[in-house]
């Protein structure tokens, strides 16, 4: 019987991220399997959205943490409009929620304090580090 090590190494690797997590993902795989739908099925072209935001998330969180720093609530609160419609579509919820709460506070005129962003990084993070144990692509 083979046994693909590197399959079974990654299923352990996610079982242990699943664990530190408290048992909660950081993507929703229905929402992932619904935005397969929307693109016909063709995983190629899942895999391309997924690639599209692992390279212009990092570029989103950025400004949201350099617009916190300088109270700059025009700036973030267009970032976090961006990441949040973007991560709900990658079934990143916790971060879709988050980035939702940046945005309603921003556009209210106050300033959201450090621990939102330092949630909404973390959300990143996590949801970033699932979509390439799920899908290893080419993305730094």
């Amino acid at each position: 019987m083979a046994v693909n090590i590197h399959a079974d190494t990654k299923s352990v690797l996610g079982v242990v991220d699943f664990m530190q997590r408290g048992g909660k993902l950081a993507i929703d795989r229905q929402a992932l399997d619904k935005l397969r739908d929307i693109v016909g099925g063709d995983e190629v072209d899942l895999v391309e959205l997924v690639e599209s935001f692992l390279e212009e998330g990092p570029g989103l969180i950025e400004a949201i943490t350099l617009s916190q720093c300088s109270a700059d609530l025009l700036t973030m609160r267009r970032a976090a409009h961006s990441l949040k419609s973007n991560a709900r579509d990658m079934g990143a919820i916790e971060l879709s929620a988050l980035c939702a709460k940046l945005e309603a506070r921003c556009a209210a005129g106050e300033r959201p304090g450090t621990s939102d962003v330092d949630a909404a990084n973390l959300a990143f993070t996590e949801a970033v580090a699932e979509l390439r144990n799920l899908y290893p692509v080419n993305s730094r």
